[in-house]
């Protein structure tokens, strides 16, 4: 019910925008089709259960789009998963999101999204970023929303509000499920066209169902300077105060990071540093969490995408020894583009997981897959009619 609410607010909104200009329904949908190889599937330290994994996901989509810039989007694809040898772990997963951008101004722009996970599949747990490691494979159920809203004050200044709700709840007993509540607000400086300042300030509430709650403050800075027209710098830094609610006092720790941006002659490559404190999906507690990352991506032809990407990650409780561990995440993606719509892509993921306080929970584990995806839209049909009819009889 809750969604129906958000997805009917937003639609209200992008009418209301839009109600004296066009706008552009385009309806879509899309299939794929998965075949996986995972040496591990139960993330065992040394009970290693492998099996091939069958993934079929359809998928409907659609965006209404105003001419002045407006655009709302839904996307809905379960996903039915069928296992060679568990056939016992045969389940189906949902994803779902619901996201717009809506100029309500020359000054004023509001952006809000809904997203929804229920699954135990590691493809669809991994993608769940800031949340902590993945340490087990369980079914959670976890649905995020955010939004913020910009507004240009006038000369080079600009004022940025947000906030977010994320509600956790694992199918088992024995997890923490938790809500977690935050707010944000930012004051931007541009300098020039290469570069902008901003101050921020953040307050999160972490309420979890079996541990202490927790409250976190947030303060940096930022600056983002185009050190060349295809070399962009980013940094940020601060600090992050965090209260666990039975110890009484308040932990210090830095916040923010160094993110690099080069742009190449048909991709990009993203060099990113940075350390914050996250709710702890699994671990019921905020955590520290560091990470170091590359990314490169880019197109070798016409026809073949690749994307490559490395990270290492620690993470720490805050205020308490229980978690000390790190994380090695290394994948490659090489994609076959057949068609405008349909890829084929060969895909490779290797994680790495080692518990310092207890070395039963470590962990590796290595997924190799080949993906079918295809998707079609009313737009496509559009191209495709207006260049048969250009090439002519």
């Amino acid at each position: 019910m809750r969604r129906h609410r958000i997805v009917a607010i937003a639609v209200f909104i992008f009418f209301q925008a839009a109600a004296v200009m066009a706008y552009e329904f385009n309806p879509g949908i899309s299939l794929s089709l998965s075949e996986e190889y995972n040496d591990n599937i139960f993330l065992g330290h040394s009970d290693r259960k492998s099996d091939f994994i069958t993934y079929v996901s359809p998928g409907v989509y659609l965006s209404l789009r105003s001419a002045g810039g407006s655009e709302f989007r839904v996307d809905y694809s379960p996903s039915f998963n069928y296992y060679a040898s568990q056939s016992g772990q045969n389940n189906t997963s949902h994803n779902a999101s619901a996201r717009g951008s809506f100029i309500l101004s020359e000054k004023t722009n509001l952006r809000i999204s809904d997203a929804f996970i229920l699954s135990k599949e590691l493809r669809d747990l991994r993608t769940l970023t800031d949340f902590g490691p993945i340490r087990s494979r369980t079914e959670v159920r976890v649905n995020t929303l955010r939004g913020d809203i910009s507004h240009k004050l006038g000369g080079h200044f600009s004022l940025l509000l947000g906030g977010s709700y994320i509600d956790t709840e694992f199918k088992y007993p024995g997890f923490n499920d938790f809500k977690a509540y935050s707010g944000t607000a930012g004051l931007g400086y541009r300098i020039n066209e290469r570069s902008s300042v901003s101050a921020n300030a953040g307050y999160a509430k972490y309420d979890y169902n079996l541990s202490n709650d927790a409250d976190t403050q947030d303060y940096t800075l930022a600056l983002t300077h185009r050190i060349t027209p295809t070399l962009t710098l980013g940094v940020t830094g601060g600090a992050a105060l965090t209260k666990i609610e039975h110890a009484g006092k308040w932990s210090t720790n830095f916040s923010g990071g160094i993110e690099l941006r080069q742009q190449i002659e048909r991709g990009r490559a993203v060099l990113s540093l940075r350390q914050l404190v996250e709710p702890g999906l699994e671990e019921g507690r905020p955590l520290r969490t560091r990470m170091a990352g590359l990314r490169l991506t880019g197109s070798l032809t016409e026809l073949w995408t690749v994307s490559l990407s490395s990270s290492y990650n620690t993470y720490k409780s805050i205020n308490t020894p229980d978690t000390d561990a790190d994380m090695v995440i290394l994948s490659a993606e090489l994609t076959y583009n057949i068609r405008r719509w349909a890829g084929l892509a060969l895909s490779y993921s290797y994680v790495d997981y080692n518990d310092r306080r207890s070395r039963t929970g470590d962990y590796y584990d290595n997924r190799a897959a080949l993906t079918l995806r295809v998707h079609y839209d009313k737009r496509q049909m559009q191209t495709q009619s207006d260049q048969e009819r250009l090439s002519g009889p």
